[in-house]
């Protein structure tokens, strides 16, 4: 895994400094370095506070993916507000999502 190459793409990305970073998730700004550099792992929840803080999902930062959670194809066929055709269109994008995003991994 490369959570630090995913960490600090997403930081540079939300144009942060490892001190604000830092910061915001309660940690030092040694320690954000150190999971840049892969030399160090985040725990749990400050994975989570970085997945929060950055904008991303903790799928990205352990994978370099945005990933659809599971649930949504589930919540989009029980809403009653969508039309039958509006739910086998939106479902059919998901699905196209999650093949390219298979397509992707398999390139890297």
């Amino acid at each position: 895994m490369k959570v630090g190459r995913h960490v600090r793409k997403a930081r540079e990305a939300s144009e942060l400094k490892q001190q604000e970073l830092a910061d915001e998730v309660e940690v030092t700004s040694q320690h954000i370095s150190r999971i840049e550099l892969d030399l160090a792992s985040p725990s749990i929840q400050t994975l989570l506070k970085l997945g929060q803080k950055l904008g991303v999902s903790t799928d990205y930062l352990l994978t370099g993916h945005e990933t659809a959670p599971p649930e949504v194809t589930g919540a989009i066929r029980a809403d009653p507000d969508l039309s039958a055709a509006v739910k086998r269109h939106l479902i059919g994008l998901l699905d196209q999502l999650r093949a390219k995003q298979v397509a992707d991994r398999s390139e890297d």
